[in-house]
């Protein structure tokens, strides 16, 4: 039951996060000339995560009404520390955003994958492996938004 409850409050979480997120992909001005705006991943993006959520909510919802109410209540301190992945995720996220106005795409992307990797992964790897393929993945985006897709990145020091 309480996991349900938690589905719950982070689907909802989620949900209010999409909008939030929709309403700020509205304030990207057009400038694709005919071609696939700044715009378009992000709602793709957005509409991923809110269905996902959506989905989340339903599943939540249906197991607490199959499940009988548990005695046990969870502290506010045992819900931070089991959402403590998530929330600094969102964290993470918040200062990559940030981060893409100063410094660019591509070293703030960088830094979001190393940061993001150290993280999630269970088994930790040597930096040089983790740098390389942070790099690879981030250029390979950049090739593939700015160059076959012509989407502006924001751009920094290198890019």
């Amino acid at each position: 039951m309480i996991k349900a409850k938690r589905d719950l409050v982070n689907s909802i979480i989620l949900l209010a996060f999409c909008s939030l997120a929709y309403y700020g992909v509205l304030l990207i001005p057009d400038r694709s000339y005919g071609k696939t705006g700044a715009d378009f991943f992000p709602k793709i993006v957005i509409g991923i995560v809110a269905f996902l959520s959506i989905c989340l909510l339903i599943q939540s919802i249906i197991r607490m009404t199959k499940e009988k109410e548990s005695k046990t209540t969870a502290s506010p301190k045992s819900l931070l520390q089991e959402n403590k992945k998530v929330i600094f995720t969102f964290l993470i996220f918040g200062i990559y955003i940030l981060l893409l106005e100063y410094i660019g795409y591509f070293i703030s992307s960088v830094l979001f994958m190393i940061a993001l990797y150290y993280l999630l992964a269970a088994k930790r790897q040597k930096i040089w492996v983790v740098l390389l393929g942070a790099v690879a993945l981030t250029y390979l985006l950049y090739l593939i938004f700015q160059k076959a897709l012509s989407v502006f990145l924001p751009a920094g020091l290198l890019f």
